[in-house]
């Protein structure tokens, strides 16, 4: 029987911040094809602030958008 564990984050943040790292890691890879392990590390490193930061930002626009688009859709429905 496996446990419950309390999550202490939000899986779709994650997930979310994942991809954008992977994402970040492939233009990475593009710019400079003959990096090592240590040089990926590196730039995670130097830049995982930016990337989660970015993802957050970019998460919060859409969820705002959305809310903008539901909100415009219930006053059209009054009319």
């Amino acid at each position: 029987m496996s446990s419950k564990h309390c999550r202490l984050y939000d899986e779709n943040l994650v997930h979310n911040i994942m991809i954008s790292t992977g994402l970040s890691i492939l233009e990475y890879l593009r710019e400079h094809t003959n990096a090592d392990s240590d040089e990926i590390c590196e730039f995670i490193e130097l830049n995982a602030g930016s990337i989660i930061e970015d993802t957050i930002e970019q998460l919060s626009v859409s969820e705002e958008k959305a809310d903008r688009e539901i909100e415009n859709s219930d006053e059209e429905e009054l009319f």
